[in-house]
């Protein structure tokens, strides 16, 4: 009678998904910053020096008669 009571217990506890949802987020989320980290360590230096250029030519705009 215990062992059939143990045997139930465990199979709702292995039919139990509540908690899945909240981990597959947590997955995808921890995906997406890596995913970010990589690109910003990678092509940060570019886009700085992209940005920097064209605030050069923006501020050499309005200086030109």
């Amino acid at each position: 009678m215990n062992a059939l009571v143990n045997k139930l217990r465990t199979s709702a506890l292995v039919r139990d998904t509540r908690g899945a949802n909240m981990v597959e987020y947590i997955i995808v989320v921890g995906l997406v910053a890596l995913i970010a980290i990589v690109g910003f360590t990678t092509f940060g230096g570019d886009v700085k020096q992209k940005i920097e250029d064209q605030a050069t030519k923006v501020q050499g705009v309005g200086s030109t008669p």
